[in-house]
This record gives C-alpha cells, structure tokens and sequence, in this order.
C-alpha cells in the first residue's frame, strides 16, 4: 500500500505543480511515513481494510462516469486510485476461509503481484507512456491475474460464515467478468470486452460492499461478534 500510495502521490503533484520527480519523490517519502504510524495507530477504531475497499468502488464508480463524459484524463487518474486501493481488496480476500489455505497463499500472492502490475501500467497511462491498444493490451494482463484470485478465494470457501453464499456469488461473478475482458482482449472483441467491462464494474461494486462488511466482522473484537465466528470449511474428505 505504501508503494502504491507513493506512485499515486508523486504522479499527482507532479503534474500539478510541475515539481521536479526527485523533489516529489523525496517529500512524498519522508511525509508519508507519519501519515501510515497514524493510521496504525487509530487501527481499532477505524476498520481500514473495509474503508479502504468502499474507497475502491467509490475511484472505480468515478472512472466509469468520466469514461460516459469522455474525460480521459479523469478516468485514467481515477483508475490509477482504484487500482492502488484495488490492494487492500486483495489482501483482504486472504482473511476469507478456504479449503486449501496452501494453495490460496500461492494463487493470493500472485492476486496482488497482479495488482501491484495493474499499479505501474496505469501509472505509465497518466503519465502519458501508455495509451490506446498498447494499454489495452498491456492491462489485461494483470486482469487476468486478479480474475483468478478473487474465483480461487470465493471458490474454495464458499459460503463461509461471515461471508456467506451472496457475497461469494458476487466474488465468483466479478472474478469471471475480470477474466472474460482479459479473453475478449486477447481475441479482439471490442464490443464483448465493454460488456465483460460494465458486469465487472458493476458486480465488483455490489461484491465490494458485501466483501468490506465481512472485514469488518472479521476485525471486530471476538465478544462483539460471538454470532459471526468462522468455522473451517468443511473439506470433500470430511463428507
């Protein structure tokens, strides 16, 4: 997050001051530090992971509107937010119980190594690098990634208590939306991708709002949330 934040940070004053990068850079740098001590601090009282999360749906919701009002600028720099706040998401998606926790690390790590990528190619799409079908292109990729992992988490857990069978429907359905713009990229579907494009805003956004009150409950205090304990999943052996 804290990579993330600096990428989105430098980017921004950048381009609105015209600072020189190393300047930038180095503020961002040694300012940054307290505003993280601060937010680890106020941990119990602010759930950050669900704040987070509800913030990404927020960047994703403004990138789709400056996309209707034809405001490139706008919707790459929303999209440069919501892929960096895209991280506490996919972090978050590893509190979620699964059968196989081994293989739920593995594919989780590269869910956010996905997401970290998904960070540098919107970052090179503001800064000017990467435009039009090299973009395209380039950020399927990462999609791709991503689209695995939020089917492996909501898959193989679910309708674990607190997430229960709604909210890893939706995960189940934004992880195949995220995959299907990767495939009608690669296969040149122009008109198919916006469609993939408009399910994966759109059930992202719902799954979010679901998958940022679970974290919650997960975060609360053990006494405050007797009714809402995890229970292992119970694996196909057991059955």
């Amino acid at each position: 997050m804290y990579l993330a934040v600096v990428a989105v940070l430098t980017l921004f004053l950048h381009s609105l001051a015209d600072w020189a990068w190393w300047v930038t850079l180095l503020l961002i740098v040694l300012l940054l530090p307290v505003a993280l001590v601060i937010g680890f601090m106020t941990r119990q009282e602010v759930r950050w992971s669900t704040v987070l999360s509800y913030l990404s749906v927020a960047a994703l919701m403004g990138a789709v509107a400056a996309q209707v009002a034809g405001a490139t600028a706008a919707r790459d720099w929303c999209l440069l937010i919501w892929s960096a706040l895209l991280l506490a998401v996919a972090i978050g998606c590893s509190s979620h119980p699964m059968r196989r926790p081994a293989w739920g690390l593995f594919v989780g790590f590269w869910g956010v190594v996905g997401v970290l990528w998904l960070v540098v190619i919107q970052a090179l799409a503001v800064a000017g690098v990467l435009g039009g079908a090299s973009y395209t292109w380039w950020a399927a990729w990462p999609l791709a990634l991503i689209g695995v992992w939020f089917l492996v988490a909501s898959a193989t857990g679910f309708g674990a208590r607190p997430f229960g069978p709604i909210i890893d429907s939706l995960g189940l359905l934004t992880g195949a939306a995220f995959i299907a713009i990767t495939l009608m990229t690669w296969t040149d579907l122009a008109e198919l991708r916006r469609v993939a494009g408009v399910v994966a805003a759109a059930s992202y956004s719902l799954w979010v709002l679901g998958l940022g009150w679970a974290l919650w409950v997960l975060e609360s205090p053990a006494e405050n949330r007797d009714g809402f304990r995890s229970h292992p999943v119970p694996s196909s052996a057991n059955a």
